[in-house]
């Protein structure tokens, strides 16, 4: 994070910079003809430094600062996602209050099985339960005030937590090894 900043601030300098490069010789020209004055010369150094410093302000202040997709996944379902996959889609779509996050991943057939074990192993997971479209009240765990599901699936795995104005969606296609990963809110 603060290496970021630095990074930000460093590079915005060297852009202001050079736009002020441009700025001298005619800095200079108008001072030597008289129509720029000294006190007026300072005014606008110290005009652009400021304008410079709140662009520089406002810029980083509209930066992304989600937290990544993958982290979201694993902490919201309770899996961990295996070492080697391919992200195919990994899209954020704001819309103010509501968003979207729409998250596809590639995997092979070692990594999934591997995920299947993870979800055979986390907290949610429903083993009396099967998918067919149509989630019911008995197929939901509620571990620490969290109600959620990992269930069998005709495909693969479903998972659904429902949550206040959000609501988390992952279904693992065992067929083509792909992970579908929603989160909207509205």
């Amino acid at each position: 994070m603060i290496i970021d900043i630095v990074i930000f601030l460093v590079l915005f300098g060297l852009l202001g910079g050079l736009i002020y490069l441009f700025y001298w010789p005619f800095k200079r020209r108008l001072l030597k003809s008289g129509k720029l004055t000294k006190k007026n010369s300072r005014l606008i150094n110290w005009i652009y430094i400021i304008s410079i410093c709140l662009i520089c302000i406002i810029l980083f202040f509209f930066r992304d600062y989600r937290t990544s997709s993958k982290t979201r996944l694993e902490s919201v379902s309770d899996i961990e996602l295996p070492s080697n996959y391919k992200v195919i889609k990994d899209e954020y779509q704001d819309m103010w209050q509501d968003y979207s996050i729409n998250y596809e991943i590639q995997l092979d057939s070692l990594s999934t099985k591997e995920l299947i074990k993870t979800i055979k192993e986390s907290k949610f997971y429903n083993p009396k339960a099967n998918y067919n479209g149509l989630w019911q009240d008995s197929d939901f765990i509620i571990v620490d005030s969290d109600k959620a599901a990992w269930v069998k699936s005709i495909k693969g795995y479903e998972f659904i937590k429902p949550y206040d104005r959000t609501t988390y969606f992952i279904t693992l296609d065992t067929l083509t090894n792909r992970l579908l990963y929603n989160e909207w809110a509205d």
